[in-house]
């Protein structure tokens, strides 16, 4: 039992510690807005770029990675 509560620790320690690790990896990042046609736009940054549509309707998204950037 107690080789059990070690192990799963050590896990949750380990995870703790690579979450906080690859937050800080996007910490710097920079991400500009480069205008395409009209209300498109282009956001490039670390990594990848995505395409946004912002019109009267609403805005469309178009992001095929990245997950960590989307506070951003």
């Amino acid at each position: 039992m107690r080789s059990k509560i070690l192990l799963v620790t050590a896990i949750t320690a380990l995870f703790s510690a690579s979450s906080a690790i690859s937050q800080d990896r996007w910490a710097d990042a920079k991400i500009t807005s480069q205008p395409v046609s009209g209300s498109v736009h282009m956001l490039e940054g670390m990594g990848g770029n995505i395409g946004v549509s912002a019109g009267p309707e609403g805005i469309l998204i178009i992001d095929d990675q990245y997950a960590p950037l989307a506070e951003k």
